[in-house]
């Protein structure tokens, strides 16, 4: 499932549980989606999805920053309410332990193959 498709089914549930925010915080978001998509003129692929949701993020963050310095903990509060409903739908950066494992990985797979770098050959045979 896409992130538009997700927002798009997280709409509904939030309209049938009268979350008003949530609903206004998702169509806000999908909108962005639908434009770049038109500008575009075909589909949106993940990354470029996660593009979109990553300017919004900014956009949302520098507005926090800009209605604490000014005096306005309630937008600032609701920009941040914002900010997480959108992250939400961001993916998953790699935890520290799941890089190790790779890492690990790699440097058992190079020591059992006798630590020489692999040239030309090597790839051929894969």
């Amino acid at each position: 499932m896409s992130i538009s498709e997700k927002i798009g089914a997280d709409i509904i549930v939030a309209m049938k549980a009268h979350e008003e925010h949530r609903v206004t915080t998702l169509r806000m978001v999908k909108s962005a989606l639908r434009s770049k998509e038109i500008d575009k003129r075909e589909p949106l692929t993940d990354a470029e999805q996660t593009q979109v949701l990553s300017t919004l993020l900014k956009q949302r963050r520098e507005s926090v920053e800009s209605f604490t310095k000014g005096g306005r903990p309630e937008l600032a509060a609701k920009e941040q309410a914002e900010i997480e409903m959108i992250e939400a739908y961001m993916p998953q950066a790699a935890s520290d332990d799941q890089i190790r494992e790779v890492v690990q990985a790699a440097i058992a797979h190079m020591a059992a193959s006798g630590g020489a770098k692999p040239g030309p050959r090597a790839w051929a045979r894969r």
